[in-house]
């Protein structure tokens, strides 16, 4: 009992403690029924497979506009893969290095879960939604510099790839939705005391 009371003092006096477990509860959920479940589907619908056609576009797109811009090899953008060539002595292209987006990368998954903070976080729902609307674009924005990032380790490091895609890549999401969530308490959650 003594245990609890000590507990819920800490958490009185330190709200940003409380905050960080419910965004760990939050996560834990979310992966126990995005991995467990048929989320997309129940989610979706019958338009599960034109919402992550629709996202996946936008994270070909945008790293095949950032390609352009960031790598100086000639590539093929085609059927959401970059592929980058080179023309050999008969005057053909020959790919030597394919980066394809799939729909994981298309960024849907870590939307959702930022979706899910924002449904228990504190502050007006309204306010919360909007908040939510403009974090889908950041969370769009760093899909696809991560994307482009990975792509650059696969033509200059294609060793490194998979280490790369699953030890910096993956976790790099979960910086961008605790900055989202830092964010939002930091400067939008609560009323400001004057």
């Amino acid at each position: 009992m003594e245990l609890g009371k000590r507990i819920s003092k800490v958490l009185e006096r330190h709200p940003i403690i409380k905050d960080f477990f419910l965004f760990c509860l939050v996560t834990i959920l979310f992966h126990r029924l995005y991995w467990h479940t048929n989320m997309n589907t129940w989610l979706f619908g019958p338009y599960t497979e034109e919402v992550f056609s629709f996202f996946t576009l936008i994270a070909f797109k945008g790293t095949e506009f950032l390609s352009n811009i960031f790598f100086t090899s000639p590539f093929d953008a085609i059927d959401s893969s970059i592929k980058f060539y080179t023309i050999n002595a008969l005057q053909e292209k020959e790919y030597y290095c394919i980066m394809q987006v799939v729909a994981d990368c298309s960024g849907i998954k870590q939307i959702f879960q930022v979706f899910m903070l924002m449904l228990v976080l504190p502050s007006k729902f309204w306010k919360r939604m909007i908040y939510f609307l403009f974090s889908i674009f950041v969370v769009l924005f760093f899909n696809i510099i991560r994307i482009v990032s990975l792509t650059s380790v696969l033509l200059n490091h294609p060793q490194s790839y998979e280490l790369v895609h699953d030890w910096i890549g993956r976790p790099f999401h979960y910086v961008i939705i605790l900055g989202i969530w830092i964010i939002w308490l930091q400067f939008f959650a609560r009323p400001k005391k004057r």
